[in-house]
């Protein structure tokens, strides 16, 4: 995840000084979107609409170190279309997540603990000592979206039926067929 000097301006941007956050504190903040950068965002995420997209995270100094640890949750709710009919298909999405940055790589490496699933290079980069809050709330929330939503009772071959055109046929379906004309023939 690049949370770092995207290619486009954020849509949601909430900058925040890491020089600012104090080794021996935990800070707090809470992140809500205007109307503007929830219609912002639905647009980058292909969504129908988001509302009540809500942040609180806990950015704290790795102690004894130069890195930051980010830990946020976050709720949202949503509305996607069904891939199948172009329905409306509404949601509420919630996610936490837990991530590091830093300026310099090889000292974060030390600094942080890492388990055997963690990628050694998961420290985001910090550029000109800012971390954009706003920026990595909006990629985790792009991780919990669905990726192919269905609006409920919806089904791919019930609208092919209801648009006319013929079901396609089950392959277990026609080995059904062959194993009852073995029967009838008695094999």
């Amino acid at each position: 995840m690049t949370a770092q000097a995207p290619h486009h301006k954020p849509e949601f941007s909430r900058l925040i000084a890491i020089e600012g956050i104090a080794p021996d504190k935990i800070r707090k903040e809470t992140l809500s979107p205007s109307a503007e950068e929830e219609a912002a965002l639905a647009a980058r995420f292909d969504l129908r609409s988001l509302k009540k997209f809500t942040a609180e995270l806990a950015i704290r100094r790795v102690p004894g170190g130069t890195a930051v640890r980010i830990e946020g949750k976050f709720s949202a709710d949503v509305v996607q279309a069904c891939v199948v009919s172009l329905q409306d298909v509404h949601g509420h999405v919630d996610g936490q997540f837990d991530t590091y940055f830093t300026e310099d790589a090889e000292k974060a490496r030390e600094e942080i603990s890492f388990t055997l699933d963690d990628d050694l290079d998961a420290a985001e980069m910090v550029h000109n000592g800012m971390i954009d809050l706003g920026e990595v709330v909006a990629q985790y929330l792009s991780l919990e979206l669905d990726p192919y939503p269905r609006a409920p009772g919806v089904s791919l071959a019930a609208q092919m039926q209801a648009n006319g055109q013929p079901k396609k046929a089950n392959p277990f379906q026609a080995l059904e067929a062959l194993k009852g004309d073995k029967e009838q023939k008695g094999e």
